[in-house]
């Protein structure tokens, strides 16, 4: 198909053992690519994904589209203002049950860790890849996963559906993160605290934003600027993916890098994945590369 259709983009959103084989597919014809997460199986394939990226003159991104909600754009803004002084602490903590029960979901891919199934990747790519946004490289981790629902339509789950992570940032700053989407409701919040000030995302899709000055003594309603909102869709991460995409877009025409978030950003989060996973089997701290 790459090669009868010559397209200029090629968008892989397939299940994650598939990205590896068609990025390089793509990147080796001159194909700019904009790769679904998790970015792939390991970080093996990651760099290797990245060397090729690095050595073809395309755009290449990766989907970290969440970086685009609202609130999660603005905040990112006020804290390298300052807004809460030196950060020292962060949660993200999110539970769903859209999956507690077997018969929620059917058996696929996402039930099976050999093809890259799981929460850990799913969601927590997206999270890790925000925390060192914004706290900047990890020193160190610890973690553990597990798989509340072991069996979907007749037949055994191998990937993970909840999982906990403590990170510890080079900056001395440390990071808790608990994700399931088999147990609760829909309930998420992401709060970052520093030592003059906290905000905190009270949602998943960040609509919202609250905070507060430590000098205040109160935590309120903080208003997003015009500049930061999206315009209302029928998806609520169509928004912050087409504000992607206009980078993507933006990057090719001129001629430009490839953006972030780019193949560096997406090592870099498979990198912690990976260190995640390790800490798990070895019940231990994991120190990652500096």
């Amino acid at each position: 198909m790459l090669d009868k259709e010559k397209p200029d983009i090629a968008s892989i959103v397939t299940p994650p053992n598939f990205h590896f084989p068609m990025t390089l597919a793509a990147l080796s014809r001159g194909i700019h690519v904009i790769c679904e997460k998790p970015f792939a199986l390991n970080v093996e394939e990651a760099r290797q994904m990245k060397a090729a990226a690095d050595h073809t003159n395309v755009v290449a991104m990766i989907d970290f589209e969440f970086r685009f909600l609202p609130a999660r754009a603005y905040a990112t803004d006020l804290i390298r203002r300052g807004f809460v002084g030196e950060v020292r602490m962060a949660d993200f903590l999110v539970h769903f049950g859209i999956r507690s029960k077997s018969e929620d979901v059917a058996w696929d891919w996402w039930s099976d860790d050999t093809q890259g199934g799981g929460i850990l990747g799913a969601y927590g790519s997206h999270i890790v890849d925000t925390l060192r946004l914004l706290m900047g490289p990890p020193r160190r981790l610890v973690g553990d996963h597990v798989t509340f629902v072991k069996e979907r339509s007749g037949q055994s789950v191998t990937s993970d559906d909840s999982y906990q992570l403590l990170m510890e940032f080079q900056s001395g700053s440390r990071a808790v993160v608990q994700l399931t989407q088999a147990a609760g409701v829909t309930d998420a919040k992401f709060g970052i605290y520093g030592t003059g000030g906290q905000l905190i995302i009270p949602s998943i899709y960040g609509t919202e934003l609250l905070g507060g000055k430590r000098g205040d003594k109160s935590v309120g309603l903080i208003e997003i600027p015009a500049e930061y909102r999206l315009a209302a869709e029928a998806l609520p991460l169509q928004p912050p993916f087409r504000a992607l995409l206009s980078r993507f877009i933006e990057a090719i025409d001129n001629n430009l890098p490839s953006p972030s978030p780019n193949f560096e950003d997406a090592v870099a989060s498979q990198v912690i994945l990976d260190a995640a996973r390790v800490s798990a089997k070895k019940s231990e701290w994991i120190e990652l590369p500096t």
